[in-house]
């Protein structure tokens, strides 16, 4: 039957072309970059639950029956024993890793400090903060510079209460409300940001510590009316540091701010941490990303997007510095911070934003894409991730790609967290689509999670390899109970626990998944236990979302 066939080239042509579609996707074909199982089951999950509330949900590496990652699990003198450490720990082991270092990034200019000149100016400066009479509470309104982490650990050394105030050059809060509501002893703030009025009627401040950038510091910043004293952070750090005393390890360490809806009005809430709670924050933020080749590593560059002032980018701070990561600090960084101007001079390997940041990113990045070449990239880049990969691209795309965020050249990013503010009504929540997105754009894993003021570190966090896109929901609403325009926020961070509560219609026993406001409970938690105001759903692979995904 096959006697009377013609071939010839257009023939063997279409041949070659069936058979070339059929076989080399198979040859070529690369596995995803974890196994689609691992996905389904994202938490562990209590085989029982309390009326009215869901099953409690916890990572897996804390199952049921075992304890909550509480610490750093340091080594003690009895050789089968660990402790979990506190906040002085973390610039310990900074120190003592030996490959920790801390980078000022200003503009195009960067500089590495010497980490040991840096223990010595926490120890002068937190000594002469002791020496003030009556000084416990010292609040600082620095951005992400070198003073803001030296502030810190002098704090944490010398058993002082370390009162953080938000800080966006963007939005500046009223200082005058939150200093008096935070009862701080001393401010220390950059030389000129503040009005003297702002301060003076604070009854409790003792002293003003001016930062002085060097261009001004043969100026004179002593106050003109004499009602507080001042000084200047450049001579203190000059003084010879005296030895540290004992510390609290249950007393407040450091005092926050975050938001706080009554309906729909706008409150700021303060929330007091001791050393136990942040480090619990510190140890849960490392445990849910390692084991595996995403943990943060010695050879990472880890900068701070967002505002010190915001706990959860400090406590990934205080996490990188633990693992002895470079970390690199520049002041432009903010909620609302410009990716590109904090990144582009150091190419880090690991970065923290807010959604804002990334919000913007995607949306700049987006109007890039003028060109039907661009459209059809993006698409298969956005295919390349449903299967499970990031794409990497190759040189023909680099011919003719659209406008990517530069974050340094070549690029070295292969990690981005950020984390939805649960109950926030001014938040810019992002949906998988967007994650999907800026993946494809940065060529970096991104991670979304949910973080609160009252707890330390991420309360849930996606797993490093989830690409999934999820179906959208047109219209987002701001109110309690209605859908939020939000992707999943994964797993449970292995330092809490977290369930729902029956809270009105939403129940626990909904089909579909349990339902109900969500409740975080563990020692990363103010009090040990905080309901978040929010009505979370649980989804069958052990994810929570906000209600409607």
């Amino acid at each position: 039957m096959f006697d009377d066939l013609e071939l010839n080239a257009v023939t063997y042509s279409l041949i070659s072309l069936v058979l070339g579609l059929m076989i080399l996707p198979i040859i070529f074909q690369k596995d995803p970059d974890i196994h689609p199982m691992i996905l389904n089951r994202q938490s562990n999950i209590s085989p029982v639950r309390n009326p009215k509330e869901s099953a409690i949900h916890r990572s897996t590496s804390s199952p049921p029956g075992y304890p909550l990652v509480s610490g750093l699990g340091l080594p003690t003198d009895q050789k089968y024993r660990t402790r979990d450490g506190d906040i002085r720990d973390v610039w310990n082991q900074a120190v003592k890793e030996g490959k920790g270092k801390v980078l000022s990034v200003r503009g195009s200019e960067v500089k590495e400090l010497d980490i040991d000149q840096l223990t010595q100016n926490i120890h002068s400066l937190g000594s002469y903060l002791r020496s003030i009479p009556g000084a416990k509470r010292i609040a600082i309104y620095i951005a992400n510079d070198i003073e803001n982490l030296v502030a810190s650990f002098a704090c944490a050394f010398y058993d002082l209460t370390l009162v953080v105030l938000p800080f966006d050059p963007k939005n500046a809060p009223d200082i005058t409300s939150l200093l008096k509501c935070s009862k701080a002893d001393v401010l220390i703030a950059p030389a000129g940001d503040l009005a003297l009025n702002d301060v003076d009627g604070v009854r409790n401040i003792k002293e003003i510590i001016y930062v002085v950038e060097p261009g001004s510091q043969h100026l004179d910043w002593t106050s003109p009316n004499g009602k507080v004293k001042s000084s200047v952070y450049h001579d203190i750090i000059k003084t010879p540091g005296t030895g540290a005393g004992n510390v609290d390890l249950n007393g407040p360490a450091v005092v926050v701010f975050g938001p706080k809806y009554i309906g729909e009005e706008r409150t700021i809430e303060m929330a007091e941490f001791n050393h136990k709670q942040i480090i619990a924050g510190v140890a849960s933020t490392i445990a849910s990303i390692k084991p595996g080749p995403e943990t943060l590593k010695a050879d990472d560059i880890f900068v701070p997007v967002d505002t010190l002032s915001d706990l959860y980018t400090r406590v990934f701070t205080y996490a990188a510095l633990a693992s002895g990561t470079t970390v690199a600090l520049n002041p432009a960084a903010g909620s609302h911070a410009d990716l590109e101007l904090c990144v582009e001079h150091v190419r880090p390997t690991v970065i923290v934003a807010s959604t804002s940041t990334l919000a913007c990113t995607a949306t700049v990045t987006a109007g890039s894409q003028i060109e039907l070449w661009h459209n059809i990239l993006h698409y298969f880049q956005c295919r390349t991730l449903e299967s499970g990969r990031i794409p990497k691209g190759n040189a023909l795309i680099r011919l003719n790609d659209y406008t990517r965020p530069n974050v340094g050249e070549p690029s070295r990013l292969r990690l981005v967290f950020s984390a939805e503010t649960a109950g926030d009504l001014d938040s810019h929540p992002l949906n998988s689509e967007d994650l999907n997105d800026l993946r494809a754009y940065l060529g970096a894993r991104v991670v979304y999670g949910l973080k609160h003021h009252m707890v330390a570190g991420p309360i849930n966090q996606q797993h490093v390899y989830d690409y999934r896109v999820q179906p959208q929901i047109p219209k987002p609403s701001k109110k309690k109970g209605i859908p939020r325009k939000c992707a999943h926020f994964g797993g449970v961070a292995p330092g809490c626990e977290v369930f729902t509560k029956d809270w009105q219609n939403f129940k626990a026993s909904d089909a579909g998944g349990s339902r109900g406001e969500v409740v975080v409970r563990g020692p990363t938690v103010i009090g040990g236990e905080v309901p978040l105001g929010v009505v979370g759903k649980w989804w069958p692979d052990g994810v929570l979302s906000y209600v409607g995904y």
